[in-house]
């Protein structure tokens, strides 16, 4: 690392594996319309000192001397994150010699995950001309106590999943399973127990999936759906074998959810010690939900998740009637049904959770996301939201796939996210015809397809995808033929897996794929078994 002084500031760079980073203290910078120093290093505003000003302007660097994707981190503390949702702040990144903002966004006190000046992290994303002044500003609009700690730059990571979208990593078949129901008869059960999610956690895979027929369906949920609840086994070996089942969820005693908790995802809190599960429920009202369980401790199989009283914590529609009000909106009002949700991170305080969508009027399916502190109350258009669907028919219409010239691609249904480097990659599945599954051969397309995003603000169409999607497509053509998908991280080693289904023999498995050196060509082609 070398430090340089300039002018009367300190600015620090280094090169790591390559990338430019800067870091500046505010503190120890000049450039401020209001506040002042804090713990030496950092700087602050109080109710009492000047409003509408900038906090922290400069630093006029010409350091950034990279047209690389680019994200700054701005490090951000509020004395209270409960109150009005009024804007605090608004950051940006300025080209100085263009007097062109390249990028900004506002913060919200609501935008912070916890009070008491607890330092959280804001981050905008860009890309800039080499030679030009670059400012990285904090704009004070009022009302409260905000501390700037730092600013920190990076190029943008691809990290180890870069290589696969590029094509330039290979799959490892590591393992194939299927999961029938304890004392059943396989053969009629193992098709209902998919909607898998593995969560690697201290040596062991844990898989959460559906299991129904694990006692007798009563009349009242027959023509919805049989008996259902979710369970959970634990593998040591890649998946080769798996431990008994565990209950995670049952079906309550409430016309909401009296016949099955399914599909869904955990999500293990380190901050708290926690498990969450946020699954599809329904009951003999025969309208689908989303119901939260969760449980103390960090074996999940430990005891029953305990419903969340609030439940059902989304009702249909709940969330996309937000998300698709306004104008430019990639999705319509006629949006409902959030379903195979999935608890992305959690950052600042905020659980982000994707979800897709069906709009029955016009045959269009997308994938949005909302946040959430509680699993109660719900965000749609906050910091790093898009306010808007994550995926819909655009991304989709122009794949290397003949769809249905009636339909083309319908959108998006179930979706699954891993961090890797500075992205989000996202496995998505992408039908024809309908988001329902039709079972006949030769009728429907059901493939599975790769993007990534340095954000989850970005909307539909701002994904990048790999050269030649889809990604996945199943070797004969069924709805449903690949389904419950996941991409997932176990330390250094990323993996897929999802189910494949041949119908005209009435079976399938789950497979899975670990990373490896070598070379992919798109689609990979997955057949059973």
């Amino acid at each position: 690392m070398r430090v340089y002084i300039i002018l009367s500031f300190i600015v620090t760079y280094w090169y790591c594996i390559g990338a430019l980073q800067l870091e500046f203290y505010p503190g120890i910078l000049p450039d401020h319309q209001t506040g002042s120093r804090f713990n030496n290093t950092a700087w602050a505003v109080i109710t009492q000192d000047p409003s509408e000003r900038y906090l922290t302007y400069g630093p006029y660097t010409k350091a950034w001397n990279t047209t690389a994707s680019s994200r700054v981190d701005f490090y951000l503390g509020v004395d209270s994150n409960v109150g009005d949702p009024w804007n605090l702040l608004t950051v940006d990144v300025n080209d100085a010699d263009m007097d062109h903002i390249l990028t900004s966004r506002n913060i919200s006190r609501l935008d912070f995950g916890y009070g008491n000046i607890q330092p959280q992290i804001f981050s905008l994303y860009f890309t800039s001309t080499i030679g030009h002044q670059l400012e990285f500003r904090i704009f004070y609009h009022c009302c409260g106590k905000i501390v700037h700690y730092k600013t920190v730059v990076n190029e943008l990571d691809g990290g180890r999943l870069a290589d696969i979208f590029s094509g330039q990593a290979g799959l490892e078949l590591v393992s194939s399973s299927v999961f029938p129901t304890p004392h059943g008869d396989p053969s009629s059960t193992a098709m209902w127990n998919v909607g898998t999610y593995i969560k690697p956690i201290d040596g062991r895979w844990y898989v959460f999936y559906r299991e129904g027929f694990y006692a007798p369906t009563p009349d009242f949920c027959n023509g919805i759906v049989p008996l259902t609840r979710i369970a959970v086994r634990n593998s040591t070996d890649y998946g080769k074998t798996w431990s008994e089942p565990a209950a995670v969820a049952l079906p309550g005693n409430s016309t909401f959810d009296n016949c099955a908790a399914l599909d869904g995802a955990p999500f293990y809190d380190n901050e708290t010690d926690t498990w969450h599960y946020l699954a599809q429920c329904i009951g003999n009202n025969r309208r689908w939900s989303l119901c939260h369980y969760s449980r103390s401790g960090r074996n999940p199989m430990s005891g029953l998740f305990v419903p969340n009283p609030r439940n059902p914590v989304v009702q249909g529609g709940q969330l996309w009637s937000r998300i698709c009000s306004g104008t430019g909106k990639h999705c319509t009002l006629t949006m409902y049904d959030e379903g195979t949700p999935e608890i992305i991170q959690k950052l600042n305080g905020w659980f982000y959770i994707t979800f897709h969508g069906w709009d029955g009027p016009n045959n269009k399916a997308a994938r949005g996301i909302a946040r959430t502190r509680d699993f109660v109350i719900y965000d749609v258009d906050g910091y790093d939201l898009p306010n808007d669907a994550l995926f819909s028919p655009l991304d989709c219409n122009e794949w290397n796939i003949t769809w249905n010239p009636k339909s083309l691609c319908v959108g998006g249904g179930e979706g699954s996210m891993v961090k890797s480097g500075d992205y989000f990659y996202h496995l998505i599945e992408a039908p024809d015809g309908t988001l329902n599954c039709d079972t006949t051969l030769g009728e429907q397309n059901w493939v599975l397809g790769l993007l990534r995003s340095p954000t989850l603000s970005a909307r539909s169409g701002e994904w990048e995808q790999i050269h030649l999607n889809p990604a996945f497509k199943p070797a004969k053509k069924y709805g449903c033929g690949l389904q419950y998908h996941r991409v997932f991280r176990d330390g250094n080693d990323y993996f897929f897996s999802m189910f494949v289904i041949d119908f005209g023999v009435n079976n399938l498995t789950m497979k899975i794929w670990k990373v490896v050196p070598g070379k992919t060509s798109f689609p990979v082609i997955v057949g059973y078994p």
